[in-house]
């Protein structure tokens, strides 16, 4: 992961995510430490609570207990009864927009207080305390009314009727109910069927989550700082046809665009990718493209993947054997995290995916091989598994000793790098574990040294022993003990040491040797060196 988002004021991020959506603050929590602990804080919550909150809260029927504006974020959530448990409330959970429901008790239903046309009970299935049944009635006629203040600017609402049908219910079908909703001049109308006909005309009610039915009476988009009222009804008073066995909740003012969430545009869009890319993290890029729809477009950009790429890959793309063709920063990040030969085909370079860190890895020309251009010792050869034109295999020699050095410049800085000798052993091979041989990674005054044991396994999964002897002249010294291991390539590497490149510009000298027998060896094939970014 990398660590130059931390650089980021908490506050700083705090205020971004207070500018997306309850949604995204929490896909957020997952691109770095210091989003997760911005995305919990009370500056981005407090902007995702309704801005009459406290007077909400006075207004609870029973009040909620909470430490943080999250916690009181989420306990707003579930329906919480106001107002004398007269109408509910509640937040929709991914956006923070507003949603209301009038009991019953707070509509205007024609005859209602004659009990026989209706009656009013407690139902244990309901929210309130009392719901409306209806008797027996040929005038049905209901409506409710709110001011669009309380509700949540440039929305779409929908409002519905909650109701229930029971078995006994009669007269609904007949004759179609008019349903309206109405803000000032923008009205909305139509008609529905309470029941199922028998011509199969579909009721137009669903069914909710809660167990009760609703039937949308209509819909409105509540603009910003709107204070009119919405009115709603349903109304059927044409058919003179009596009707029973109706229970009324209340009527819901919701919004329609649940999945909709509030968008990045008002800020800067060079500031996100300015973020973005001070995270030094493809990965945390990657996470990022989760939080909103405009962070994903952002995280496709130039401008992120540009500087996700090494300073001097442009001078990189000059040495490749074989050019790139790619369209996009990101496409080009994606291609180079794949071995790439440089340099005439002499040397590998590739970028560690997750965190974009450099690695190289030097061909056996490349290397000083003790006795290398004398046939007797060694064979200079086409590998079909290697990347390289070229391998050399020893063919018998008593003085084994193969060293390496590389310039820290083109390394990635402040990062731990392992050196590995890459290598196989033919069918051939012999001498190679009699004696030990001496690895050891030197930068400036630092030194690392270890012995290992050449030999073939059996089941070649552990193709050599190693035993850790590490010395260092600084206090910076790496006790990782980590064995020899057959790769995904086929090939086997040997670690040789690790180093710690902070900046600036000093050697890597890299040196496998084994020099003190007098025992001949042979079947050891060298690929190369390869110098990688470990996961430290």
């Amino acid at each position: 992961m990398g660590r130059g988002i931390e650089m980021l004021p908490e506050d700083c991020v705090s205020t971004i995510l207070a500018n997306t959506s309850p949604l995204g603050a929490c896909r957020s929590s997952m691109v770095s430490s210091t989003f997760r602990s911005a995305a919990a804080s009370d500056v981005v919550w407090d902007r995702f609570l309704p801005a009459d909150c406290e007077d909400v809260v006075s207004r609870l029927l029973t009040p909620l207990t909470f430490t943080t504006k999250k916690e009181l974020f989420l306990l707003l959530c579930n329906p919480v009864l106001i107002d004398g448990g007269k109408k509910s409330f509640k937040l929709e959970k991914s956006s923070g927009k507003i949603s209301y429901m009038l009991s019953a008790r707070e509509l205007s239903i024609a005859w209602s207080d004659d009990p026989m046309h209706w009656s009013w009970r407690s139902i244990p299935e309901s929210r309130f305390s009392q719901v409306a049944e209806l008797r027996t009635t040929d005038w049905l006629e209901i409506r409710g009314k709110m001011k669009t203040k309380i509700l949540s600017a440039n929305t779409t609402y929908g409002a519905y009727l909650i109701m229930k049908i029971y078995d006994r219910a009669y007269g609904l079908d007949p004759i179609p109910s008019e349903i309206s909703v109405a803000v000032d001049d923008q009205i909305s109308k139509g008609t529905a069927y309470l029941r199922s006909r028998g011509d199969g005309k579909k009721q137009q009610m669903d069914e909710r989550g809660d167990g009760w039915m609703e039937i949308e009476l209509g819909e409105f988009f509540n603009g910003e700082a709107s204070d009119q009222e919405v009115k709603m009804s349903l109304m059927e008073i044409k058919g003179y046809q009596l009707k029973g066995g109706l229970v009324i909740e209340g009527i819901e003012v919701r919004p329609k665009d649940y999945m909709s969430e509030i968008t990045l545009d008002l800020l800067p869009q060079d500031c996100f990718v300015h973020i973005m890319s001070l995270t030094s993290s493809p990965q945390d890029v990657c996470r990022a493209a989760l939080v909103s729809s405009p962070v994903r477009s952002l995280a496709d950009s130039d401008a992120v993947w540009e500087k996700l790429l090494p300073s001097n890959y442009e001078e990189i793309l000059s040495r490749l054997v074989s050019p790139l063709r790619y369209s996009s920063k990101k496409e080009l990040f994606s291609r180079l995290c794949k071995p790439q030969l440089i340099d005439g085909g002499r040397k590998v370079f590739s970028i560690e995916k997750s965190t974009s860190k450099n690695g190289y890895m030097l061909c056996a020309r490349e290397l000083s091989i003790q006795w290398a251009s004398h046939p007797l010792y060694w064979s200079w050869k086409p590998f079909s598994q290697s990347r390289f034109a070229e391998v050399a295999e020893l063919r018998t020699i008593s003085w084994l000793e193969i060293q390496g050095s590389f310039h820290t410049r083109l390394l990635s800085p402040r990062t731990v790098y392992g050196v590995y000798l890459i290598v196989k052993f033919a069918g051939r091979a012999y001498g190679l574990d009699t004696l030990p041989s001496e690895v050891s990674v030197e930068v400036g005054d630092f030194k690392s040294q270890r012995t290992v044991y050449l030999s073939r396994s059996e089941s070649k999964k552990q193709a050599l022993e190693c035993m850790d002897c590490e010395k260092a002249s600084r206090s910076k010294v790496f006790q990782e003990r980590q064995g020899p291991r057959e790769r995904r390539d086929g090939w086997i590497e040997i670690e040789m040491g690790h180093f710690y490149y902070d900046e600036g510009e000093e050697e890597v000298k890299m040196c496998l040797k084994e020099v003190k027998g007098v025992h001949l060896k042979g079947g050891l094939i060298v690929e190369g060196i390869e110098l990688r970014p470990t996961k430290q």
